[in-house]
């Protein structure tokens, strides 16, 4: 597990920062053909990142835990890898949070009388609030890049669902974690870098 963090944390300073630190001359002369250059070469070691610190938290750390409380119930996570639309990435990638959300937000919704469509928006709303204030209070800035890349799933759900199929929609799910992330990265960094040393 420490290997895991070391390897983090080297992508991180090798990769990460120097393509973040060098992104600023773009947005400020407006050069869209670099910043969409920046933003992919961001995307692979965010994605990379991503997928080390889900196999570090859900699959080493969480089961470890398990362990030592002896927690019967180990599934942290399902085959969201394979999904073929965006409501099951969001129902199987966290089980602990997908649930927690279902008994504390979903059933007790459904149960005032709300449809179920409905419900699933307020608790994307939601999530995407606590997204927005686990980003905000680190940086000590309120932005909305969080919470509209959490709301925007909820038509690109829609699109994906009503347009795609099979290895396509797959594709798009994956197209999202891979670009969604590292354009966040650059908005929140830019913002914060505007806000803090111009």
């Amino acid at each position: 597990m420490l290997f895991l963090m070391q390897l983090i944390l080297g992508l991180i300073q090798q990769w990460v920062v120097p393509t973040i630190r060098n992104s600023m001359t773009p947005f400020r002369d407006l050069d869209y053909s670099r910043i969409v250059e920046r933003l992919l070469k961001l995307a692979v070691p965010n994605h990379f990142i991503w997928l080390i610190f889900f196999y570090w938290y859900f699959h080493s750390c969480m089961n470890i835990v398990a362990e030592l409380l002896r927690f019967a119930d180990r599934e942290f996570y399902r085959d969201w890898w394979n999904s073929e639309s965006v409501q099951y990435f969001w129902q199987n990638w966290n089980i602990p949070v997908h649930r927690w959300c279902l008994r504390h937000l979903f059933f007790p919704l459904v149960k005032m009388g709300i449809s179920k469509k409905n419900a699933s928006i307020v608790v994307f709303f939601f999530s995407a609030f606590f997204h927005e204030y686990l980003v905000s209070i680190p940086l000590n800035m309120f932005r909305y890049w969080a919470f509209i890349g959490m709301l925007s799933q909820v038509p690109f759900a829609w699109f994906v669902s009503s347009f795609l199929s099979g290895k396509y929609s797959n594709m798009a799910v994956w197209l999202s974690l891979i670009i969604g992330q590292p354009l966040a990265i650059l908005m929140y960094y830019h913002d914060y870098y505007i806000l803090h040393y111009e």
